[in-house]
């Protein structure tokens, strides 16, 4: 085969980590289930020499090497050479050559797709790097495709060139630059380098780049102070730009990328690679990293994000490539509503073993790939990721052991069922800045109890006689004012309120069946079939304006089911959701914001919280081994409740930039 280009199939199968014990779905089964996914490693193509980038034009997937060489390859088949004509002649050495490329948003239909290279003068020398667009006519022809894009990025021995290509949520085309090693590049808005450009597909600027007005390469400057940037990706359903750049001799770092920030690298008199990564003593307001890697550094390179059921808790991660660290680290966010902090990072071993990785990619097939940089025998290997939910019968509960949490105004109170079947409770009345002493709710409970509000400083607690009726017990204040039981025959329940004295009780039968109960604020209904099979206690969020609760629950497959009920009526069937977290446990839900994407929340088999922000899944250092529960703030702050392993109730709150969990004691069973 051409060029000493061969085709492998050779597999490798990694296991996901060991489940902590005690863990959430471990309580008394046996688990087969996967939360962190098995990877299934295959050499897609090897006997490459320094590969670049990858990207899929419709269901060809198209490929480069550093020295030039372009492929494209169809599932199956071997790797084709892709005759590219209007190729200028490159610049090949050090980082210099044939660099990123991204197929266009529209490839499936216009087969456009755009290179990055360093270009050389005739007589050798460096001359700039630019950014190019191409339309294949064939699986192994493309001609060039209108003018070049950006040209000019400066280039100086090949060190630091770049130049990775991605598109935003806004269909511009993103252009990540390194400083050529000119260490005044970074902060002159007048160079390319040491930049994130941002451009049309056609080359033209767009208007509301933020420093247009200043005219000439101003005009492309979308942020501005980096080292060299290494990986560019877009964060789904969200329009967050992320950067993976290179440090000196410390502090790598991963960015989230925003509009006429400066990054804070500023190597001059010279170049003084001691400088600050991101100097604040010079630039006060300079953007912080998200991610540093501190001492010694590992090298990033490409990201992607994960995205798919298949990658379970992983889901919502981002993938970062290692040069020198030779690997792939996952990394799970802390969620706030105005930044975003890496919580953890886990090393994939299922990449070990491949020396350095240059790039890293999700495949239309929801499949992670990556290309090595070695020099001699480099290659594409795909992750195939295999994580799988957790399969329970009708009636059984994947999450038997939970608790509950409720706001009302500034009051939070959080209560457990406690040794003897107790339920004891502690309260807040600082939105969890501080907490009371543990106090008796006066009744038992022989399942999780669950609590919501169903008038302004009011609290309406549920529980369990052992005969599986339910009690309804309320507080003002935190004093308890009466109880009444209201009959059933449940083995989870779950409650909610529109804030307007109107209260629903959600209770799933032994058979799995789900049934809703309805207080209009002077009497209770009888109990309502509301059809499905569920696995889990329900959850519900109330939506006071729209005057109606969502209702989620876990089917026996594993899947998320939704319903919106109202006073008098409901939506037609339940719904299945995609990329769900009762896949894992109980799916707690917070309250309905206007104006504010849902928050849920859910505990994987490895103990770990995942909360699910609109359509983000983000990942947590926090381990449970309860199903949670969720309180969530007008501002988009919550607090996010769980037992821990020893068996205390903890308490995680997800304020801006000061993460922080609080161990509230207590015995949970």
């Amino acid at each position: 085969m051409a060029q000493g280009l061969r085709v492998r199939r050779s597999v490798a199968s990694v296991g996901a980590a060991a489940l902590l014990a005690g863990g959430v779905l471990a309580v008394g089964q046996p688990q087969v289930a996967q939360a962190v996914p098995r990877l299934q490693a295959t050499t897609v193509v090897a006997g490459l020499q320094y590969p670049w980038d990858l990207t899929w034009v419709g269901s060809l997937m198209l490929f480069d090497e550093r020295g030039g060489r372009v492929w494209s390859k169809r599932e199956g088949a071997a790797p084709k050479r892709v005759s590219i004509t209007g190729l200028p002649p490159l610049y090949v050495n050090s980082e210099g050559g044939l660099l990123g490329m991204v197929a266009d948003p529209g490839a499936s239909t216009n087969r456009r797709f755009y290179t990055c290279q360093a270009v050389r003068r005739p007589s050798g020398a460096p001359l700039d790097v630019r950014v190019l667009r191409w339309r294949l006519t064939s699986d192994t022809t493309a001609v060039s495709d209108g003018a070049p894009v950006v040209t000019g990025l400066p280039l100086t021995s090949g060190r630091h060139s770049g130049c990775r290509l991605r598109f935003g949520g806004d269909g511009k085309l993103y252009v990540g630059t390194g400083d050529a090693a000119t260490g005044t590049n970074p902060q002159n808005l007048a160079s390319l380098g040491g930049k994130v450009l941002r451009v049309n597909g056609d080359g033209s600027i767009p208007k509301d780049n933020p420093f247009y007005s200043r005219g000439g390469n101003a005009r492309y400057v979308w942020n501005y102070g980096h080292r060299n940037i290494q990986g560019l990706a877009l964060r789904p359903g969200t329009s967050e730009l992320w950067s993976a750049e290179h440090g000196s001799d410390r502090d790598d770092e991963i960015n989230l990328s925003v509009r006429g920030g400066n990054y804070g690298w500023n190597p001059v008199p010279g170049y003084d690679e001691s400088t600050p990564m991101t100097d604040l003593r010079t630039f006060p307001t300079a953007r912080r990293a998200m991610w540093s890697s501190g001492y010694p550094t590992v090298a990033t390179s490409g990201a992607t994000f994960l995205k798919g059921a298949a990658w379970g808790e992983w889901q919502g991660a981002l993938a970062v490539g290692l040069l020198k660290g030779e690997g792939i680290d996952v990394m799970r966010f802390a969620p706030s509503p105005t930044t975003t902090a890496v919580a953890s990072v886990t090393r994939l071993p299922a990449a070990q073993g491949y020396g350095r990785i240059r790039a890293v990619q999700l495949g239309p097939d929801g499949s992670l790939w990556f290309t090595t940089s070695n020099g001699s025998n480099d290659k594409i290997v795909r992750l195939r990721p295999t994580a799988t939910a957790p399969r329970k019968t009708a009636g059984t509960l994947v999450s038997p052991v939970g608790v509950t949490a409720v706001r009302t105004g500034s009051q939070v109170t959080t209560f457990v069922r406690s040794t003897g079947d107790t339920v004891r409770f502690r309260r807040s009345t600082n939105d969890g800045a501080t907490w009371g002493a543990w106090a008796s709710a006066g009744v038992t409970s022989t399942d999780a109890p669950t609590a919501t509000s169903s008038r302004p400083g009011r609290v309406d607690l549920f529980t369990r006689t052992a005969s599986r009726q339910l009690v309804h017990t309320w507080f003002v204040n935190g004093v308890r004012q009466g109880s009444v039981a209201i009959g059933g025959s449940v083995i989870a329940q779950h409650a909610a309120s529109l804030g307007d004295g109107t209260i629903d009780v959600f209770g799933i039968a032994v058979t799995g069946s789900a049934w809703r109960k309805h207080f209009d604020g002077r009497r209770w209904s009888g109990w309502k079939p509301m059809g499905g099979v569920f696995t889990s206690g329900l959850s519900a969020s109330a939506n006071p304006v729209g005057r109606g609760i969502l209702v989620t629950g876990r089917g026996t497959n594993g899947a998320t089911y939704e319903r919106v009920f109202y006073p008098t009526t409901a939506t037609k069937g339940w719904v299945r959701r995609l990329d769900s977290l009762s896949i894992w446990s109980d799916r707690a839900l917070g309250d309905a914001w206007p104006g504010r994407p849902l928050l849920a929340a859910g505990v994987g088999v490895d103990g770990h919280a995942v909360v699910q922000r609109g359509s983000i899944l983000i990942g947590l250092p926090q381990a449970f081994t309860s199903a949670p529960d969720l309180v969530s703030r007008s501002n988009g702050t919550f607090l996010l409740f769980g037992r821990t392993s020893d068996g205390h109730l903890r308490v995680y709150d997800g304020k801006p930039g000061a993460y922080r969990t609080t161990d509230l004691g207590g015995v949970v069973r």
